[in-house]
Protein backbone atom coordinates (compact mmCIF):
# COMPACT_ATOMS: atom_id res chain seq x y z
CA UNK A 1 0.00 0.00 0.00
CA UNK A 2 1.20 3.34 -0.74
CA UNK A 3 -0.35 6.81 0.11
CA UNK A 4 0.90 10.35 0.42
CA UNK A 5 -0.39 13.01 2.66
CA UNK A 6 -0.18 16.74 2.08
CA UNK A 7 1.44 18.84 4.27
CA UNK A 8 -0.91 20.82 6.30
CA UNK A 9 -0.06 23.51 8.78
CA UNK A 10 -1.66 25.79 11.24
CA UNK A 11 0.04 29.00 11.53
CA UNK A 12 0.79 30.19 15.01
CA UNK A 13 1.90 33.06 16.79
CA UNK A 14 3.06 33.07 20.48
CA UNK A 15 0.22 30.60 20.92
CA UNK A 16 -2.41 32.70 18.99
CA UNK A 17 -4.43 30.94 16.31
CA UNK A 18 -4.20 33.21 13.06
CA UNK A 19 -7.32 32.03 11.00
CA UNK A 20 -6.01 29.84 7.77
CA UNK A 21 -4.53 26.57 6.28
CA UNK A 22 -2.05 25.51 3.85
CA UNK A 23 -2.32 22.85 1.59
CA UNK A 24 0.45 21.53 -0.21
CA UNK A 25 1.85 18.56 -1.79
CA UNK A 26 4.90 16.53 0.02
CA UNK A 27 7.26 15.28 -2.54
CA UNK A 28 7.77 12.06 -1.03
CA UNK A 29 5.27 11.79 1.50
CA UNK A 30 5.35 8.61 2.63
CA UNK A 31 6.16 4.86 2.28
CA UNK A 32 4.13 2.32 2.26
CA UNK A 33 4.19 -1.11 4.07
CA UNK A 34 2.30 -4.23 4.17
CA UNK A 35 1.24 -2.66 7.64
CA UNK A 36 -0.27 1.15 6.25
CA UNK A 37 1.93 4.06 5.47
CA UNK A 38 3.91 6.10 7.53
CA UNK A 39 3.22 9.87 6.98
CA UNK A 40 4.93 13.00 6.67
CA UNK A 41 3.33 16.53 8.42
CA UNK A 42 4.27 19.28 9.89
CA UNK A 43 4.61 20.49 13.33
CA UNK A 44 4.02 24.12 15.17
CA UNK A 45 1.98 23.50 17.90
CA UNK A 46 4.02 25.32 20.48
CA UNK A 47 1.81 23.81 23.92
CA UNK A 48 -0.81 21.92 24.71
CA UNK A 49 -2.58 25.26 26.27
CA UNK A 50 -5.71 23.37 25.83
CA UNK A 51 -5.19 20.89 28.39
CA UNK A 52 -5.72 21.93 32.29
CA UNK A 53 -3.67 19.67 34.30
CA UNK A 54 -6.03 19.44 37.04
CA UNK A 55 -8.81 17.95 34.98
CA UNK A 56 -7.53 17.24 31.67
CA UNK A 57 -10.06 17.00 28.41
CA UNK A 58 -13.09 16.43 30.36
CA UNK A 59 -16.34 17.93 29.96
CA UNK A 60 -15.37 21.43 32.25
CA UNK A 61 -13.38 21.88 29.28
CA UNK A 62 -16.05 21.70 27.23
CA UNK A 63 -14.79 17.95 25.88
CA UNK A 64 -15.36 14.94 26.43
CA UNK A 65 -13.88 11.80 24.93
CA UNK A 66 -16.85 9.59 25.47
CA UNK A 67 -18.94 11.07 22.97
CA UNK A 68 -18.46 11.73 19.27
CA UNK A 69 -16.08 15.16 18.19
CA UNK A 70 -18.90 16.13 16.11
CA UNK A 71 -21.32 16.32 18.89
CA UNK A 72 -22.03 18.93 21.32
CA UNK A 73 -21.60 16.31 24.17
CA UNK A 74 -18.39 15.43 22.32
CA UNK A 75 -17.28 19.30 21.70
CA UNK A 76 -19.05 21.78 23.35
CA UNK A 77 -19.33 25.25 21.34
CA UNK A 78 -18.33 28.30 22.87
CA UNK A 79 -16.72 27.19 26.58
CA UNK A 80 -13.44 25.22 27.33
CA UNK A 81 -11.74 24.10 24.68
CA UNK A 82 -13.63 26.46 21.85
CA UNK A 83 -13.44 29.38 24.19
CA UNK A 84 -9.61 30.32 23.83
CA UNK A 85 -6.90 30.29 21.09
CA UNK A 86 -4.58 27.94 22.36
CA UNK A 87 -7.61 25.68 23.32
CA UNK A 88 -8.46 26.13 19.62
CA UNK A 89 -5.25 25.33 18.30
CA UNK A 90 -4.39 22.21 20.61
CA UNK A 91 -7.99 20.87 19.29
CA UNK A 92 -7.47 21.27 15.85
CA UNK A 93 -3.68 19.09 16.29
CA UNK A 94 -6.74 16.82 18.07
CA UNK A 95 -8.84 16.70 14.99
CA UNK A 96 -5.74 16.42 13.02
CA UNK A 97 -4.82 13.26 14.51
CA UNK A 98 -7.88 11.57 14.91
CA UNK A 99 -9.41 11.95 11.89
CA UNK A 100 -8.24 10.98 8.15
CA UNK A 101 -8.29 13.80 5.22
CA UNK A 102 -11.79 14.86 3.83
CA UNK A 103 -13.55 14.62 7.40
CA UNK A 104 -13.83 17.60 9.52
CA UNK A 105 -15.59 19.51 12.10
CA UNK A 106 -17.13 22.75 12.99
CA UNK A 107 -17.61 24.41 16.14
CA UNK A 108 -18.09 28.06 17.36
CA UNK A 109 -16.62 29.76 19.68
CA UNK A 110 -17.61 32.31 22.79
CA UNK A 111 -18.82 34.67 20.24
CA UNK A 112 -20.45 32.61 17.86
CA UNK A 113 -17.64 32.60 15.24
CA UNK A 114 -17.26 29.10 13.60
CA UNK A 115 -13.87 27.33 13.19
CA UNK A 116 -13.39 24.34 10.94
CA UNK A 117 -10.74 21.52 12.13
CA UNK A 118 -9.24 19.02 9.26
CA UNK A 119 -8.44 15.81 9.43
CA UNK A 120 -5.31 14.35 8.04
CA UNK A 121 -3.81 11.22 9.52
CA UNK A 122 -6.98 9.66 11.02
CA UNK A 123 -5.62 7.30 13.71
CA UNK A 124 -8.97 7.27 15.34
CA UNK A 125 -11.63 8.02 12.68
CA UNK A 126 -14.18 6.38 14.91
CA UNK A 127 -14.17 9.54 17.36
CA UNK A 128 -16.13 11.54 14.80
CA UNK A 129 -19.37 10.27 15.92
CA UNK A 130 -18.55 7.55 18.56
CA UNK A 131 -16.92 6.97 21.76
CA UNK A 132 -12.62 6.81 22.02
CA UNK A 133 -11.80 4.46 24.99
CA UNK A 134 -7.87 4.08 25.74
CA UNK A 135 -6.52 2.81 23.25
CA UNK A 136 -8.07 5.53 21.05
CA UNK A 137 -6.80 8.17 23.23
CA UNK A 138 -3.30 6.58 24.06
CA UNK A 139 -3.16 6.40 19.58
CA UNK A 140 -4.14 10.30 19.30
CA UNK A 141 -1.92 11.22 22.51
CA UNK A 142 1.08 10.19 21.08
CA UNK A 143 -0.07 11.89 17.34
CA UNK A 144 -0.12 15.10 19.69
CA UNK A 145 2.80 14.87 21.40
CA UNK A 146 4.46 14.59 18.63
CA UNK A 147 3.63 17.58 16.57
CA UNK A 148 4.54 19.46 19.48
CA UNK A 149 7.21 22.17 18.86
CA UNK A 150 7.96 24.76 21.85
CA UNK A 151 9.07 27.12 19.27
CA UNK A 152 5.96 27.21 17.17
CA UNK A 153 7.69 26.88 14.08
CA UNK A 154 6.93 24.66 11.35
CA UNK A 155 8.90 21.80 10.78
CA UNK A 156 8.22 19.07 8.18
CA UNK A 157 8.27 15.50 10.31
CA UNK A 158 7.93 11.83 9.39
CA UNK A 159 5.75 9.95 11.50
CA UNK A 160 5.41 6.11 12.19
CA UNK A 161 2.99 3.46 14.62
CA UNK A 162 1.08 0.77 14.87
CA UNK A 163 -2.16 2.68 13.38
CA UNK A 164 -3.05 1.25 10.06
CA UNK A 165 -3.63 5.08 9.27
CA UNK A 166 -0.03 5.67 9.78
CA UNK A 167 2.14 2.18 9.44
CA UNK A 168 5.91 1.45 10.06
CA UNK A 169 7.95 2.86 7.63
CA UNK A 170 11.13 4.83 7.02
CA UNK A 171 11.73 8.16 4.13
CA UNK A 172 15.35 8.74 2.43
CA UNK A 173 13.98 12.14 2.94
CA UNK A 174 13.78 11.89 6.68
CA UNK A 175 16.80 9.80 8.09
CA UNK A 176 17.36 10.89 11.67
CA UNK A 177 14.96 9.18 14.04
CA UNK A 178 14.61 12.04 16.78
CA UNK A 179 12.38 10.32 19.34
CA UNK A 180 8.96 8.25 20.33
CA UNK A 181 5.76 9.94 21.91
CA UNK A 182 3.48 8.26 23.94
CA UNK A 183 0.89 8.90 26.98
CA UNK A 184 -2.52 9.56 27.89
CA UNK A 185 -3.49 13.61 27.70
CA UNK A 186 -7.17 12.28 27.95
CA UNK A 187 -7.29 11.41 31.61
CA UNK A 188 -8.03 13.21 34.44
CA UNK A 189 -4.21 13.67 35.41
CA UNK A 190 -2.69 13.52 31.76
CA UNK A 191 0.14 12.02 31.17
CA UNK A 192 2.24 13.13 28.49
CA UNK A 193 6.26 11.52 27.55
CA UNK A 194 8.83 10.84 25.27
CA UNK A 195 12.23 8.99 24.94
CA UNK A 196 15.02 10.00 22.69
CA UNK A 197 15.44 8.39 19.21
CA UNK A 198 19.03 6.93 18.28
CA UNK A 199 19.23 10.79 16.68
CA UNK A 200 17.81 12.84 18.74
CA UNK A 201 21.13 15.14 18.88
CA UNK A 202 21.53 15.18 15.21
CA UNK A 203 19.60 17.01 12.32
CA UNK A 204 18.27 19.44 14.87
CA UNK A 205 15.61 21.76 14.41
CA UNK A 206 13.80 24.61 16.27
CA UNK A 207 11.77 23.75 18.76
CA UNK A 208 11.89 19.84 19.32
CA UNK A 209 14.17 17.12 20.71
CA UNK A 210 17.70 17.95 21.03
CA UNK A 211 17.79 21.29 21.46
CA UNK A 212 17.49 22.12 25.04
CA UNK A 213 13.64 22.64 24.65
CA UNK A 214 12.13 25.21 27.16
CA UNK A 215 8.53 24.74 28.45
CA UNK A 216 7.94 21.44 26.71
CA UNK A 217 4.71 19.40 28.08
CA UNK A 218 6.35 15.91 28.06
CA UNK A 219 9.23 14.29 29.77
CA UNK A 220 11.32 11.83 29.89
CA UNK A 221 10.31 8.92 32.30
CA UNK A 222 13.81 7.23 31.20
CA UNK A 223 16.35 10.53 32.91
CA UNK A 224 17.28 13.14 30.89
CA UNK A 225 19.01 11.03 27.97
CA UNK A 226 16.69 7.64 28.33
CA UNK A 227 17.03 6.16 25.07
CA UNK A 228 13.65 4.24 23.82
CA UNK A 229 16.25 1.41 22.32
CA UNK A 230 17.32 0.71 25.47
CA UNK A 231 13.62 0.96 27.45
CA UNK A 232 11.10 0.45 24.91
CA UNK A 233 9.89 -3.06 23.14
CA UNK A 234 10.43 -2.69 18.83
CA UNK A 235 8.25 -3.03 16.62
CA UNK A 236 7.52 -6.66 15.12
CA UNK A 237 10.74 -7.55 12.32
CA UNK A 238 10.79 -6.91 9.63
CA UNK A 239 9.52 -2.59 11.12
CA UNK A 240 11.87 -3.59 13.76
CA UNK A 241 13.91 -0.26 13.20
CA UNK A 242 10.92 1.91 12.11
CA UNK A 243 9.88 2.39 16.06
CA UNK A 244 8.42 0.72 18.91
CA UNK A 245 5.04 -0.90 20.18
CA UNK A 246 5.07 -0.12 23.75
CA UNK A 247 7.26 2.31 26.48
CA UNK A 248 6.43 2.66 29.62
CA UNK A 249 3.51 0.38 29.92
CA UNK A 250 1.94 2.37 27.15
CA UNK A 251 0.77 0.30 23.87
CA UNK A 252 0.09 3.03 21.52
CA UNK A 253 3.78 5.00 20.28
CA UNK A 254 4.41 7.66 17.52
CA UNK A 255 8.06 7.83 16.55
CA UNK A 256 9.50 11.30 14.54
CA UNK A 257 12.02 10.93 11.94
CA UNK A 258 13.49 14.09 10.86
CA UNK A 259 16.04 15.99 8.80
CA UNK A 260 17.57 19.25 8.58
CA UNK A 261 15.26 22.30 7.83
CA UNK A 262 15.40 24.12 5.16
CA UNK A 263 13.93 27.28 5.88
CA UNK A 264 16.12 27.21 9.58
CA UNK A 265 19.80 28.85 9.64
CA UNK A 266 22.58 27.15 10.75
CA UNK A 267 25.87 27.26 12.32
CA UNK A 268 28.41 24.50 11.95
CA UNK A 269 31.13 24.91 14.85
CA UNK A 270 34.06 22.88 15.48
CA UNK A 271 34.80 20.69 18.28
CA UNK A 272 38.42 21.50 18.74
CA UNK A 273 38.00 25.24 19.35
CA UNK A 274 34.41 26.15 19.62
CA UNK A 275 34.51 28.52 16.19
CA UNK A 276 32.35 28.62 13.71
CA UNK A 277 32.69 28.24 9.65
CA UNK A 278 32.71 31.24 8.64
CA UNK A 279 32.72 32.95 4.77
CA UNK A 280 36.75 35.32 5.25
CA UNK A 281 35.70 38.80 5.55
CA UNK A 282 31.61 38.49 5.04
CA UNK A 283 32.65 38.95 1.16
CA UNK A 284 29.85 37.79 -1.39
CA UNK A 285 32.79 37.23 -4.07
CA UNK A 286 33.38 33.52 -5.58
CA UNK A 287 36.17 32.34 -4.37
CA UNK A 288 36.16 33.65 -0.61
CA UNK A 289 38.08 31.83 1.87
CA UNK A 290 36.18 29.62 4.43
CA UNK A 291 37.60 29.97 8.13
CA UNK A 292 36.70 29.42 11.40
CA UNK A 293 36.10 32.46 13.34
CA UNK A 294 34.11 33.58 17.26
CA UNK A 295 30.34 32.96 16.06
CA UNK A 296 28.67 37.06 16.40
CA UNK A 297 25.83 35.74 14.69
CA UNK A 298 26.35 37.79 10.97
CA UNK A 299 25.11 36.41 7.53
CA UNK A 300 28.03 35.31 6.59
CA UNK A 301 28.51 32.47 9.80
CA UNK A 302 24.80 31.27 8.54
CA UNK A 303 24.44 28.74 6.43
CA UNK A 304 20.95 26.52 4.87
CA UNK A 305 21.65 23.03 4.80
CA UNK A 306 19.39 21.22 1.85
CA UNK A 307 19.67 17.84 0.62
CA UNK A 308 20.06 17.20 -2.90
CA UNK A 309 19.79 13.58 -2.72
CA UNK A 310 19.99 10.59 -0.05
CA UNK A 311 22.58 11.22 2.03
CA UNK A 312 24.30 14.48 0.15
CA UNK A 313 23.69 18.21 1.13
CA UNK A 314 25.22 21.89 -0.06
CA UNK A 315 25.37 24.19 2.20
CA UNK A 316 23.91 27.31 1.59
CA UNK A 317 25.58 30.59 2.92
CA UNK A 318 23.07 33.35 4.39
CA UNK A 319 25.08 35.96 3.28
CA UNK A 320 25.94 35.29 -0.41
CA UNK A 321 23.96 32.77 -1.27
CA UNK A 322 26.92 30.77 -2.44
CA UNK A 323 27.77 27.12 -1.46
CA UNK A 324 30.49 25.60 0.24
CA UNK A 325 33.08 24.28 -2.60
CA UNK A 326 36.65 22.78 -2.36
CA UNK A 327 38.94 24.87 -4.53
CA UNK A 328 39.15 23.34 -7.83
CA UNK A 329 37.17 19.96 -6.81
CA UNK A 330 40.88 19.26 -5.76
CA UNK A 331 40.72 15.51 -3.58
CA UNK A 332 44.10 15.91 -2.11
CA UNK A 333 45.21 16.75 1.02
CA UNK A 334 44.89 20.57 2.24
CA UNK A 335 42.77 21.81 -0.53
CA UNK A 336 41.28 24.97 0.49
CA UNK A 337 37.24 25.30 0.64
CA UNK A 338 35.66 28.50 -0.62
CA UNK A 339 31.95 29.58 -1.55
CA UNK A 340 31.29 29.41 -5.17
CA UNK A 341 27.65 29.33 -7.07
CA UNK A 342 26.32 26.25 -6.79
CA UNK A 343 26.98 24.16 -9.59
CA UNK A 344 26.14 20.57 -8.52
CA UNK A 345 29.17 19.13 -8.92
CA UNK A 346 30.49 16.64 -6.45
CA UNK A 347 32.98 18.99 -4.55
CA UNK A 348 29.77 20.73 -3.07
CA UNK A 349 27.58 17.94 -2.27
CA UNK A 350 28.54 16.76 1.27
CA UNK A 351 27.99 13.45 3.54
CA UNK A 352 26.94 13.77 6.57
CA UNK A 353 28.61 10.56 9.50
CA UNK A 354 28.03 11.04 13.36
CA UNK A 355 31.03 10.72 15.64
CA UNK A 356 29.13 10.77 18.67
CA UNK A 357 27.96 13.45 21.39
CA UNK A 358 26.10 15.75 18.15
CA UNK A 359 29.29 16.17 16.01
CA UNK A 360 29.70 14.94 12.39
CA UNK A 361 32.16 14.33 10.21
CA UNK A 362 31.56 15.92 6.57
CA UNK A 363 32.90 14.15 3.62
CA UNK A 364 32.13 15.71 0.29
CA UNK A 365 31.45 13.76 -3.11
CA UNK A 366 34.38 14.46 -4.60
CA UNK A 367 36.46 12.33 -2.20
CA UNK A 368 34.41 10.41 0.38
CA UNK A 369 37.83 9.55 2.80
CA UNK A 370 38.23 13.65 3.37
CA UNK A 371 36.90 15.73 5.22
CA UNK A 372 36.25 19.25 6.65
CA UNK A 373 39.52 20.31 8.79
CA UNK A 374 40.57 23.35 10.74
CA UNK A 375 44.72 23.88 9.19
CA UNK A 376 47.04 22.47 11.90
CA UNK A 377 43.84 22.10 14.34
CA UNK A 378 44.32 25.86 15.18
CA UNK A 379 41.92 27.76 17.68
CA UNK A 380 42.61 31.14 16.59
CA UNK A 381 40.03 33.63 14.69
CA UNK A 382 40.38 33.26 11.12
CA UNK A 383 42.31 29.70 11.37
CA UNK A 384 41.73 28.45 7.10
CA UNK A 385 39.25 25.53 7.04
CA UNK A 386 41.05 22.75 4.46
CA UNK A 387 40.02 19.51 3.03
CA UNK A 388 41.96 16.77 4.88
CA UNK A 389 42.40 12.46 5.43
CA UNK A 390 39.70 11.39 7.84
CA UNK A 391 41.66 10.79 10.98
CA UNK A 392 39.16 11.24 13.70
CA UNK A 393 41.08 14.71 15.45
CA UNK A 394 38.62 17.52 16.95
CA UNK A 395 39.33 19.67 14.50
CA UNK A 396 37.59 17.64 11.83
CA UNK A 397 34.51 17.00 13.88
CA UNK A 398 32.00 19.86 13.77
CA UNK A 399 28.48 20.59 15.55
CA UNK A 400 25.48 22.24 13.67
CA UNK A 401 22.55 23.74 15.41
CA UNK A 402 20.16 26.27 14.93
CA UNK A 403 21.64 29.56 14.26
CA UNK A 404 20.67 32.74 17.30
Amino acid sequence: MRSRFGLWGLFLAGGVLIAGCDMQKADDASVGTSEGAASATENGLNSINGLNSINGFNSINGFNSINGLNSSAGLADGVGMMSSASGRSTMSYIVRCALPAGRSITKKDQYGVSYTFAGQIGVAPQWETGTCGTDCQELVSACVLAHVNTSGQHISLYLDGDSPAMGWGQSTNFPYQEGSFFGNIFQSSPKAYFCNGKDFDLGVVPGRLGVGQNGAPYTNPFGANGYCRDRCVAADYPANNDGFKSCNGYNHVVTVWRNFDPATDYKVCARHSGKCLDVQGGTTADGAQLIQYTYHGGANQKWRILQVSPGKYIFKNVNSGKVLDINGGWTGNGAQLIQWPSNGSPNQQWAFTPTGDGFYKFSPGSNPSGSLDVVQASTADGAIVQQWTWWGGNQQQWAISPAN
